[in-house]
């Protein structure tokens, strides 16, 4: 089975727990580390994530959040397939939760990483512009007119390898769950725009691109509109790392500049705007 970089959790019901983005992959000699991080944008404002706060959360359930709940995770894999996954829960204690994949035990091991943000929500809270006062200085983040240390990413790294080298995590056997490198991502993603392939969306409605369709109440585009949304909320699901990489690669599908509609449409599905 292969999967992409974005990963979902699930709770009992089956409903996605939390969304993210792969960040980072570094090489050793027995196994390769996969950094991950949970944003806060595709899950307390996602309808979707059993997370979801509102469409406008406060500052107060912005902050709770981002300090509470999980930041950042590890896959660990050999040859692409996954036997670990890593976890760092902040409550009700900081702890490494290892998850071996093949099994499904968890283990929990104590984390001695101090500060009270890491280093990825720090920036994305700047980033999303939720405080416009909010700023980092001198490794800290000043947000909801509150000063909060800053987990660096260089240190969680270095606990992260020092757990899996004291544990022996990287000799942890693997699954055929497999997880692809974005280079292997966009050339499945080519593959499947082709016309017949599970992300042809385009074929069917070859000479009625721009007829008007309602998409939810209230709510009206075109088929191409709504077709391209579909691509770039796949391209989301599949595991694409950023909006830009999904222009890329719709760009060289397409083989030209994309023009702003169809930016603004692939946007709006990566983000999965229209399930707010």
């Amino acid at each position: 089975m292969t999967i992409g970089n974005v990963y979902s959790q699930t709770d009992k019901n089956g409903n996605p727990i939390f969304n993210s983005i792969s960040t980072n992959e570094q090489e050793f000699d027995d196994f390769n580390l996969i950094s991950n991080y949970y944003t806060l944008e595709n899950n307390i404002e996602n309808k979707n994530s059993s997370v979801y706060i509102s469409n406008s959360p406060s500052l107060n359930e912005i902050e709770k959040s981002a300090t509470e709940l999980p930041s950042d995770f590890f896959i660990i894999t050999k040859n692409q397939q996954i036997s670990n996954m890593i976890l760092i829960v902040n409550e009700p204690k900081r702890v490494f939760v290892v998850i071996d994949i093949g099994t499904n035990k968890k283990s929990e091991f104590k984390c001695k990483l101090k500060g009270e943000i890491t280093e990825n929500r720090a920036k994305e809270i700047i980033d999303s512009k939720f405080d416009d006062n909010a700023k980092i200085k001198d490794g800290k983040l000043y947000f909801n007119n509150k000063k909060f240390k800053i987990i660096t990413n260089a240190d969680i790294d270095k606990a992260v390898i020092s757990l899996i080298k004291k544990e022996k995590l990287g000799e942890t056997k693997t699954t055929e769950v497999k997880i692809p490198s974005q280079n292997e991502l966009k050339r499945i993603i080519l593959s499947e725009t082709k016309e017949g392939g599970k992300l042809d969306y385009f074929t069917e409605i070859k000479g009625k691109e721009y007829d008007g369709i309602q998409i939810k109440p209230g709510v009206f585009s075109t088929k191409l509109g709504v077709a391209l949304y579909k691509w770039g909320r796949a391209a989301f699901d599949i595991g694409v790392n950023t909006l830009e990489d999904s222009y890329k690669i719709f760009g060289d599908f397409k083989g030209r500049e994309l023009n702003q509609r169809e930016k603004e449409y692939i946007k709006l599905g990566f983000n999965k705007e229209l399930e707010k």
